[in-house]
């Protein structure tokens, strides 16, 4: 990995340790014979920050500990050690705020540039990157109480800063009937994410879900029909890598929704092959608007004559289990791409 005589350098990895991400990124690099990252935690980091002792950091996702989220929510502003529930729906732009300052006080070089993610996380300002590039992607415009008293319509409501769809609904009416579909679910006057998505018809209960997420800021993008398959609506998630489409998914569901958290299938990709390469050379464009990370998942969605459009992109959309391209896992490319980016950094302080 490094000029004979010179120190290779060094792999930081930061996240929760106890998450299979990280354990399973350790253990892919030890399968290929390449030393283990040191480890860093998020909580650790966001009770002492300072320098670490490192020449390149992967920077992983801080979801799925609670502790974390309320040091995150506590740094943005908001109150400490909030007080939410496993899969609550709340303090989700305190927790960008908190996010974002602990990124940008990052100084290590990173696979990923900290205020890149910190761009991905803030779907308004990465939207209007790929509008910049020219990127086909559904109009969008924000969510107020005003657009929807108008007398119809059709949207996915998304919340400016969260992630997967936690938050997300789609909303339709037509005068006094309206619809919202979403995994969420209403407890003791909270909303918490579901694996199982509901449909609500009420109008007091589709109030009192807008009436919380509203607030937190939201994005109403235009709803565009999916390409429909047996499987059901079709979209695709597709992980860049240096520049180049790598593994891919094929996302049904018989739901708006198509996460595959949620209970969706994964489709046969020779089903789309005649819409593929256009997708992925979308993803790759998409990808080239975050020219500081090594890798993302791009979203593509596919309209009813199956022509692709950005839907999001995720600096943490690596986690991809049990898929192979090329016979590579998505963490075991990855670590292809990086070990050249350490061999790089190796030879330069060499010089």
């Amino acid at each position: 990995m490094s000029p004979s005589g010179s120190n290779p350098a060094r792999l930081g990895i930061l996240g929760n340790p106890e998450n299979r991400r990280v354990r399973d990124y350790q253990r892919t690099l030890k399968a290929l014979g390449q030393p283990e990252a040191l480890c860093f935690a998020y909580e650790d980091l966001l009770r002492n920050p300072g320098p670490l002792p490192v020449d390149l950091l992967r920077i992983d996702s801080p979801g799925e500990n609670e502790r974390v989220a309320q040091l995150l929510i506590e740094k943005g502003g908001g109150p400490a050690r909030a007080e939410i529930g496993h899969g609550e729906i709340a303090y989700q732009r305190e927790y960008y705020v908190g996010f974002r300052e602990f990124l940008l006080g990052l100084g290590e070089p990173a696979l990923n540039a900290p205020d890149e993610i910190a761009v991905m996380f803030d779907k308004w300002a990465c939207h209007q990157r790929f509008i910049q590039a020219g990127l086909p992607r559904p109009r969008s415009q924000p969510a107020t109480a005003e657009l929807l008293q108008a007398s119809q319509g059709r949207y996915f409501l998304k919340p400016l800063h969260g992630s997967s769809a936690s938050g997300v609904c789609a909303l339709r009416w037509n005068g006094r009937r309206r619809q919202l579909i979403a995994p969420i679910e209403i407890e003791n006057g909270r909303l918490y994410n579901t694996l199982q998505v509901r449909t609500y018809q009420q109008t007091e209960e589709i109030d009192f879900i807008l009436g919380r997420l509203l607030p937190q800021g939201m994005i109403a993008e235009q709803w565009i029909p999916k390409l429909s398959l047996t499987g059901g609506f079709t979209d695709l998630r597709v992980l860049v890598i240096a520049g180049r489409a790598r593994h891919r998914v094929v996302r049904q569901s018989r739901s708006p929704m198509t996460n595959l958290h949620l209970g969706n299938r994964r489709g046969d990709p020779d089903e789309i092959s005649e819409f593929l390469p256009a997708a992925l050379e979308l993803a790759e464009r998409a990808a080239a608007c975050f020219p500081g990370c090594l890798y993302a998942g791009v979203d593509i969605l596919l309209d009813l004559k199956g022509r692709p459009l950005v839907g999001e992109i995720n600096a943490f959309g690596d986690l991809l289990p049990h898929l192979e391209h090329e016979g590579e896992t998505a963490y075991a490319a990855i670590i292809g791409q990086q070990r050249k980016v350490l061999a790089q950094l190796a030879q330069n302080r060499a010089l």
